[in-house]
């Protein structure tokens, strides 16, 4: 099987053949007639990149069709000629992802006629089905951004929600995980299969993904994107990275923000390490620059950016009376992170028809973190995280058709290491469980490292006639990938103390241990394939179809191979258990020999979509789609079946007289040695993690209908989307509600849910574009979405009841129901530009946790635990502003100050809702906040050396 996958592999990558815009590029195509209408054969079309010389040059059919595929985001100066008629040019400007129906008519009189929706000289895409948003190098450049993290612009697209955490920065579309999404940078995928977060380096980092001065533009695609986008059943963005042009040019910046500059938040809520430290200050430096190496031929582009935040965490006993007793652990400590990326990229016209780039790209930051409040210094963690990529890609014409080819090496490392790896934790109570301090190491050593070899090819067919125009395209990729891990968890114990001398328990022994122990080395290959074809169907001067199919398939998802384990199997499978007044039993399903498991192959996905241009004028278009999306299953997820019987994570119950269902309290259990010795007489137990043999991977079907109309120099669009989202991965209890041991010589055994989570979204969306121009010097942008997004279930672990589908449909947390967003660029007087973005919603969604039915299973299943949500007070609002001036200095160099205002209201935007209702139903205090999900105002200065 294996050889017959790499064979298919490497003879799609040799001799795809097909015809479309790829996901790095735009397309031109169109006819080219005379006055008479009739087309023109042989007309040669050539596209000039402005920047770089780069031409594109292709022939019209004998109908006069032509088709201008790969063309790089920019300015291209438009150049048609035919024998007897005068040529004539044209400035465009095309942005990434963009299908553009362009006919051009030449004359004898020196005419040309295009009928296409130009603003400026920027083209705008209104034939198409996709639900998309670019975001521009103008928006990029001059909208404000507190730390020049790129993704944060993609909260210009409707039905996009970006992460409050702001050592999580994700994104997510409509109600999914954000672990359901996917970045291309240069047609390149950076998927996290892995870990959270959907790409790589995004779990658990307060970094950014890759140099924000990389990044020419992007295309945020949300809904109906066409079939060469994979593994993704949520929304998707395409990136394009700069290049280098025919000038040498550059820049250097730097951006700063101290302490006294960020206001506190009201009642001093916790937002990060920012809120309530008095030693913070951050720095952003990074410098770009570019040009010819040789002109029109071979230019050059580099970048590097750095974050260097300082920052500080206090460690406090909130309990007075065990202050003096702990005083050694409170104070002030340093908290620093350092980011540095850099991105380097070389592009050649090898030959008239041929067009190479070569890139590579460096990530690296390092974080101390996890302590402050009751966590003392001695538990911080030190976080390492990394991201290195090489990419080599070639476009050659031949003809009107186009092929596109790449290959990546992608490698990415997250590791998280104890500071104190040689102290024991130790975790302190008060009566009522009210944590005091915890000290000593961190529990925990982590290392998870992910490499992909990717190769990919599109190949695009000249159009071709055939009850209207066919512009076909097929393509395909393999990824190769090796996943090593290294999870020790709890590998260094951690024990419990708490003051209730009631019950036997004081500080002088520990009333509970949690300890790892075993080989936590894991390391995996997994193969990954694709292959799809897609036609642009040009109907009719009115009516486009965009007809797609995609299939995946990957070798080793789920662990294919694994046997369970014959104890596991001796002591569960075929027996029932009495728990709870309830029978316990576990479904053959769950038991496997090495041969049940099979690689799902039924991974077809078709996409339709229309988009009809009612007066055949690309003003007024009516859109819709309907397709399905499938997307894979991280590695962390699913691991826990086999790597729990190679690492157990065991729980001691002591006591000092050992009373039932614990053990008696001797120093020598103090250290980690004799834990080792109570697991080795079988005085504990661990628990039992298994997968179904039938889990899938999760996919959602996406479908909308709606209208675009183009007034002057804006366009509006109106749309009804909506998705629905199946098997999102879950765990539950086997004995139905977390987390009983029924099985003797064992704890807990946890399952997960094969039909897994749900998810339910509907959204009306209003959107008002004005494109930036130089000419007009301003632009503006207006989104509105109202939604309805719900799930079951709860998150990776559904413990409170049987499966996700008993619990109550409720909505996704940090779901908005209402979500406005305002931009917009102005040129001012001096030769000064404004800027602004403005943010008014209703908040995030915090599903309310109910059990005012009681705790038992029929009151659980009476609510459905999760029920409802609650809201932030005053909803989420945020207004920010940017003021920028360039001044004119020595030998053609400008000098840039900057200043940016964020949260200029200074609003106070509020989270951590209580959302917990116990069987006594007392809601009183549902509701209410206990931190802020961002900052106050702060302000931030900066200056820009352009030469």
């Amino acid at each position: 099987m294996r050889r017959t996958f790499l064979f298919f592999g490497v003879a799609l990558l040799l001799a795809a053949t097909v015809f479309a815009q790829t996901s790095t590029t735009a397309t031109l195509r169109g006819k080219i007639t005379n006055d008479a209408g009739t087309g023109v054969a042989n007309a040669e079309i050539n596209a000039v990149n402005a920047g770089n010389g780069f031409v594109k040059t292709v022939k019209s059919g004998s109908d006069g069709a032509y088709t201008l595929a790969g063309l790089s985001p920019g300015t291209y100066n438009i150049v048609v000629a035919a024998p007897g008629f005068e040529p004539k040019s044209q400035d465009i400007t095309v942005l990434v992802g963009q299908s553009l129906e362009m006919d051009l008519k030449v004359s004898t009189t020196a005419v040309l006629k295009e009928t296409i929706t130009v603003v400026g000289n920027q083209a705008v895409e209104t034939r198409t089905s996709e639900i998309a948003t670019n975001v521009t190098t103008q928006q990029i450049e001059n909208l404000p951004q507190d730390d020049r993290n790129f993704l944060n612009f993609a909260a210009l697209a409707p039905g996009i929600r970006l992460s409050t955490d702001p050592q999580r920065k994700t994104f997510a579309g409509d109600a999914q995980d954000p672990e359901q999404t996917n970045i291309f940078i240069d047609g390149v995928s950076t998927k996290n299969d892995v870990l959270q977060g959907g790409t790589v380096g995004q779990d658990s980092s307060r970094g950014n993904p890759f140099p924000q001065s990389a990044v020419q533009e992007f295309r945020v695609i949300t809904q109906n994107y066409s079939a060469q986008y994979d593994h993704s059943s949520s929304a998707i963005i395409s990136a394009v990275t700069k290049s280098g042009t025919n000038d040498f040019k550059g820049e250097a910046f730097a951006f700063y923000q101290p302490k006294q500059w960020v206001a506190a938040t009201e009642k001093n809520f916790k937002f990060s390490t920012l809120t309530g430290n008095t030693s913070y200050h951050r720095t952003q430096p990074g410098i770009s620059f570019g040009g010819p190496l040789i002109k029109d031929h071979l230019q050059f582009f580099a970048t590097y950016e750095g974050d260097i935040e300082q920052a500080s965490n206090s460690v406090a006993i909130t309990i007075p009376k065990y202050a003096p007793q702990f005083s050694n652990f409170t104070g002030s400590f340093s908290s620093p992170f350092k980011s540095t990326l850099a991105f380097g990229k070389l592009s050649w016209q090898a030959a008239a028809n041929q067009t190479i780039d070569f890139s590579g790209n460096y990530r690296r930051e390092h974080e101390t973190r996890d302590f402050g409040g009751t966590t003392s210094f001695e538990s911080a963690t030190n976080y390492k995280n990394w991201v290195y990529g090489a990419t080599l890609r070639d476009q050659m014409i031949f003809g009107n058709a186009l092929n596109e080819a790449s290959g990546s090496l992608q490698t990415f490392g997250w590791n998280p290491e104890p500071q104190n790896p040689g102290l024991v934790g130790k975790l302190y109570f008060a009566p009522g469980f009210a944590t005091i301090i915890r000290t000593g190491g961190n529990s925990t050593i982590q290392d998870f490292n992910q490499r992909r070899l990717e190769l990919r090819d599109n190949f695009n067919f000249a159009p071709m006639e055939m009850h209207g125009t066919h512009s076909f395209q097929i393509g395909g990729n393999v990824d190769f990938m090796h996943y090593n891990v290294n999870k020790s968890l709890n590998g260094i114990p951690l024990y419990k103390f708490i003051d209730d001398p009631a019950n036997g328990n004081t500080f002088a022994q520990p009333f509970e241990v949690d300890y790892g122990i075993g080989n936590p080395i894991l390391k995996i290959s997994n193969n990954e394939y694709g292959i799809y074809g897609q036609d642009s169907w040009a109907v009719n001067p009115k009516l486009t179809l965009n007809l797609g199919l995609r299939w995946d398939y990957e070798s080793h998802m789920l662990d294919e191979n694994y046997v369970t384990p014959a104890n596991i199997v001796a002591a569960l499978k075929g027996k029932t258990f009495p728990f709870d007044g309830r029978t316990i039993s576990i479904p053959d399903e769950y038991f496997s020999t090495g041969s049940e498991r099979k690689p799902y192959k039924s991974e077809y996905q078709p996409r339709l979509g229309f988009a009809y241009d009612i007066n055949a004028d690309g003003k007024s278009v009516v859109f819709g789609g309907w397709g399905k999306y499938y997307d894979r299953l991280f590695l962390n997820a699913t691991l826990d079946e086999r790597f729990r019987q190679q690492f157990p994570v065991y729980r001691f119950e002591f006591s000092s007289d050992g009373r039932p269902g614990t053990i008696k309290w001797n120093d020598s259990y103090g250290t980690a040695a004799g834990l080792q010795t109570l697991i080795a007489q079988g005085a504990t137990h661990p628990e039992i993690y298994l997968l179904s043999n039938n889990t899938k991977p999760p996919y959602s079907t996406q479908y909308n209908l709606g209208f675009r109309q183009a007034i002057g120099s804006w366009l509006g669009s109106a749309s009804y989307n909506a998705v629905r989202g199946k098997r999102g991965i879950t765990y539950v209890a086997a004995s139905g509600t977390c987390c009983g041991a029924f099985a003797p010589g064992y704890n807990a055994v946890i399952i997960n849910d094969p039909v897994g989570k749900s998810f339910w979204y509907d959204a009306e969306s209003l959107v008002l574009d004005r494109p930036f121009t130089s000419q007009s010097r301003w632009g503006a942008r207006f989104t509105y979405t109202h939604a309805k997004s719900e799930q079951n279930g709860n998150d990776l672990f559904s413990l409170d009841l049987p499966s996700a589908a008993a619990y109550a449909r409720h909505p996704v947390p940090g779901s908005e129901p209402n979500h406005f967003n305002a931009t917009g660029i102005f040129g001012m007087p001096w030769d000064m530009r404004f800027s602004t973005s403005v943010t008014l919603s209703t908040g995030g969604a915090t599903p309310i946790t109910d059990f005012s039915k009681g705790f038992s299973l029929p009151g659980r299943l009476a609510t459905g635990v999760k029920r409802g949500a609650v809201y932030p007070d005053k909803g989420y609002r945020n207004v920010d502003f940017r003021l920028s001036k360039d001044f004119s200095a020595v030998r053609g160099t400008t000098i840039g100050v900057i200043a940016e205002v964020f949260n200029a209201f200074n609003y106070t935007n509020l989270g951590c809702l209580n959302d917990f209702v116990g069987d006594n139903n007392d809601r009183t205090t549902l509701g209410n906040a206990n931190c802020v999900v961002s900052l106050g105002r702060r302000e931030q200065v900066g200056l820009r050396l352009t030469f």
